[in-house]
């Protein structure tokens, strides 16, 4: 967990370095275990050590407080310094008023910690409210406890992230994404106002080829990534109500990845990229949007995310097949050199169901993809959900749900060039800039 280091970021000017912060990482997840009992591994009695810490401390606030009373009540008699026969009503007057005060906090001290409770869990701790902070890593705690009671607004930038990839993490981080991923889908299934907006690299561009150029030696493939992330997203976004699928937006961008931004509400979590670094793992400030950085980091979300190249994840991930003059959304992947159609209900792809094989050849169906040309396909073959085997595996790794048949499609005529092998990072192709054999690397936060 990260070491907090209140309005300094942590340099090589001012003693930090990789080494160090490897060195120190078990010292930060020992130190958030005794915060957070969510943490604390199986069989550790985490709660033994807080409650022992709680009862230390109430027995030294009870201590000073018998100590500030005897010496007030000393200053008090050398002060008054009754005659001899006015002792007896001194001390009652005292007892009286002790008692008194006594009874006060006792009924009203629950009333104050409800107070404090409710604020602390509607508004955050009120280090949340510091300028900037430091960490040495991602805050995951802190990311986790803002995700769980926005009520807002949630904006997340990266090339891909680690934080929403559950299947590459080891120890502790398990629990660390997955509480992440379950707080997202939490925000979002809430009967709430909350919007969430995700940028991610488009792993066909420029610049992922570079990022994984740079991160190549740490076994970090960005496009692989991105593709985990973009199952993982349109599974949430298809287990939402209709309702509630407007409430997700994700798209893929395709420019030079600036720094990774984990906005919650009004505070977010900035790290700049570093050479053979993923950014889940460097550096990171803590800022309120208020001040500078925050605000300029914002807009640069906001000028990202209405680019022109910036494409939306359903565009991206789904083909458009159009037959006659209606048109809807299509799964598809090539597969051993064949196009593959995957379907839902007839009620959820009805305009693809019309094409659906039959004798003589049924209607050709216009498929256009991201990047890819138009061509004209005519159904040859269905296939039952249960009987796809390998096939089904590389559809479900491509959009993270499951299908209810496959059409096995040929082209009509001539297929236009560059149409096959199709998006090599979705399609279980080598995607851009990974080695050959590179099937599933560590994802980049």
């Amino acid at each position: 967990m990260p070491e907090e280091t209140s309005q300094e970021f942590p340099t090589v000017e001012n003693g930090f370095t990789p080494a160090r912060r490897d060195e120190g990482r078990e010292t930060e997840r020992e130190r958030d275990r005794d915060r957070d009992p969510a943490d604390a591994p199986e069989g550790r009695p985490g709660w033994l050590t807080r409650l022992r810490n709680r009862r230390m401390s109430a027995l030294v606030a009870w201590s000073l407080s018998v100590v500030l009373a005897a010496v007030a009540i000393t200053l008090t008699m050398f002060w008054v310094h009754p005659d001899n026969g006015q002792w007896k009503e001194f001390f009652r007057g005292v007892i009286g008023d002790v008692a008194g005060a006594l009874l006060v906090a006792f009924f009203l001290s629950p009333v104050f910690l409800a107070i404090r409770a409710f604020a602390n869990e509607k508004f955050g701790n009120i280090a949340d409210y510091a300028p900037m902070t430091g960490y040495e890593r991602f805050p995951y705690l802190k990311f986790i406890e803002r995700l769980e009671r926005c009520d807002d607004l949630v904006r997340i930038m990266d090339t891909s992230s680690s934080v929403l990839d559950v299947t590459t993490a080891e120890g502790d981080e398990v629990d660390e994404r997955q509480r992440c991923v379950t707080a997202l889908r939490n925000v979002l299934a809430a009967d709430n106002e909350v919007r969430v907006e995700i940028l991610l690299l488009d792993p066909t561009s420029d610049a992922a080829r570079q990022r994984n150029t740079d991160l190549r030696e740490e076994g970090i493939d960005v496009s692989a990534g991105v593709s985990r992330n973009l199952a993982l997203l349109n599974e949430i976004r298809n287990g939402l109500p209709d309702g509630a699928r407007s409430k997700l937006l994700v798209k893929l961008y395709n420019a030079t990845p600036a720094c990774a931004y984990y906005r919650v509400d009004d505070r977010a979590s900035i790290a700049f990229y570093s050479l053979r670094t993923s950014s889940e793992r460097g550096a990171h400030v803590d800022v309120a949007l208020k001040e500078k950085l925050g605000k300029i980091v914002n807009d640069h979300f906001r000028d990202i995310r209405e680019d022109a190249d910036t494409v939306e994840m359903v565009s991206y991930l789904y083909g458009t097949a159009t037959v006659g003059r209606r048109s809807e959304h299509v799964a598809w992947v090539e597969y051993g050199g064949v196009v593959f159609l995957g379907l839902a209900s007839p009620r959820e792809n009805p305009v693809v169901w019309t094409v659906a094989p039959r004798v003589g050849g049924g209607e050709p169906v216009k498929l256009a993809a991201y990047k890819h040309e138009p061509a004209e396909f005519r159904a040859m073959r269905l296939i039952p959900w249960v009987e796809c085997g390998p096939l089904g595996v590389r559809m479900e790794e491509k959009y993270g749900v499951e299908f209810q048949v496959l059409f096995e499609v040929a082209p009509v005529g001539a297929m236009p060039p560059g149409f096959l092998p199709g998006q090599a990072a979705l399609n279980g192709d080598r995607a851009a800039g990974a080695e050959p054999g590179l099937r599933r690397p560590v994802a980049e936060a």
